[in-house]
């Protein structure tokens, strides 16, 4: 059985990004469906990415996606205005794991968990993350206080 987390807040997150909701991210239902909130799950990650380690066509390592878990947590419809929240929550070797949440008008509406490893660029293989990277990824930690 999977237990969801609690739900973010705002506060928690250090990177943000925005995205709009178009009129064709919507489905018969109404609401936004599963593939545009894995859409504006990406721009986060493109977003963030690129603040740390600069444009792909510039960086001296590529940076790939090994795992995606989104929870949805409530609709979302047309029109509206999405903010992408990301945070670092582990960083490995070569490796590390963002969170991020979206929220409507303050709402959180969905959460994910992304696995991103670092290439090197001609092996296509596993690399060590950068010093510099590795830091401003680490400055990207939850900002969560004690209860």
């Amino acid at each position: 059985m999977n237990v969801r987390k609690p739900l973010p807040h705002p506060e928690e997150f250090a990177f943000w990004s925005d995205e709009t909701v178009r009129v064709s991210d919507t489905d018969l239902n109404g609401h936004v469906n599963n593939g545009a909130i894995g859409a504006y799950c990406e721009t986060g990650r493109a977003d963030l990415m690129n603040a740390v380690a600069g444009a792909p066509h510039a960086r001296a390592f590529a940076m790939a996606v090994a795992r995606v878990a989104i929870d949805y947590r409530r609709e979302v419809h047309y029109p509206s205005r999405v903010r992408i929240g990301g945070a670092i929550l582990s960083i490995g070797s070569s490796s590390f794991v963002l969170e991020q949440a979206l929220f409507v008008d303050g709402q959180c509406v969905a959460t994910a968990e992304n696995v991103m490893v670092v290439l090197d660029r001609a092996s296509r293989k596993p690399m060590p993350i950068p010093p510099e990277a590795r830091a401003k990824f680490l400055a990207l930690a939850p900002m969560r206080t004690a209860n």
